[in-house]
């Protein structure tokens, strides 16, 4: 599993230095990649792809597998190993959800000015969920 992350993360560093993003929106990207490609890898099946697409305001991430059972944020307790990886992507993104049919989860990163919820100081520090 790991190889595949990290290889997802290494692409996506080199496209998104390629397209010249920013290093905040940039960096975000990264982590939402390898919780989506993780999650994909642990509770999907079949290959796992992964697709990025750029315009002017947003990077579109996208993940699919094989697997019709979508993606949905769990509550986490603090003495749980996992179940966060979606929480950051909601957190990162400007918004996030599962399309066709479940096979695919989809982030949407800011690239310009808009800051996603958890990059927001004055609401991230009130907003309970980020």
């Amino acid at each position: 599993m790991d190889v595949h992350v990290a290889q997802a993360r290494r692409t996506t560093a080199t496209v998104l230095k390629q397209w010249s993003l920013p290093e905040a929106p940039a960096e975000d990207a990264q982590l939402v990649v390898s919780e989506l490609v993780s999650n994909a890898i642990i509770h999907g099946s079949g290959d796992v792809r992964l697709r990025l697409r750029h315009d002017d305001h947003e990077l579109r991430i996208r993940v699919t597998d094989d697997s019709t059972a979508p993606a949905r944020r769990r509550r986490a307790s603090a003495a749980s190993l996992g179940g966060r990886g979606l929480h950051l992507v909601a957190c990162l993104s400007l918004r996030w959800g599962v399309a066709d049919g479940g096979r695919t989860t989809y982030a949407v990163i800011p690239t310009l000015t808009e800051a996603p919820p958890c990059r927001r100081t004055a609401q991230s520090s009130t907003d309970p969920t980020c």
